[in-house]
């Protein structure tokens, strides 16, 4: 009884583990400041829950920096704006962001 109740629970864990590490992915058009941060996409949240994000935060945008749980970081452009990826866990945003 114990190795089909084991059996099943792996399978289990098996078929849950893909569906939460893919994560649907949603195109934002939303502004935290207009018109110098706007939220691109969204992963495993919404683009509302994004913008409350970036909208919390109150330092410079550098090349890396954290806000609430996220650590952001530029993955193209320049020093004078570009696209920032935010992750924390599970939970991801792009913003594009122009000086």
């Amino acid at each position: 009884m114990k190795k089909i109740t084991l059996a099943a629970t792996a399978t289990c864990a098996l078929v849950l583990v893909p569906a939460a590490a893919q994560a649907k992915v949603v195109d934002c058009s939303s502004y935290s400041d207009y018109p110098n941060t706007q939220i691109s996409s969204a992963r495993g949240m919404t683009c509302a829950a994004a913008t409350k994000v970036m909208k919390s935060y109150r330092g410079n945008i550098s090349k890396s920096f954290k806000v609430q749980a996220f650590r952001c970081t530029q993955v193209s452009g320049s020093q004078f704006g570009g696209q920032w990826r935010c992750a924390a866990g599970a939970k991801a945003f792009r913003f594009e962001f122009k000086d």
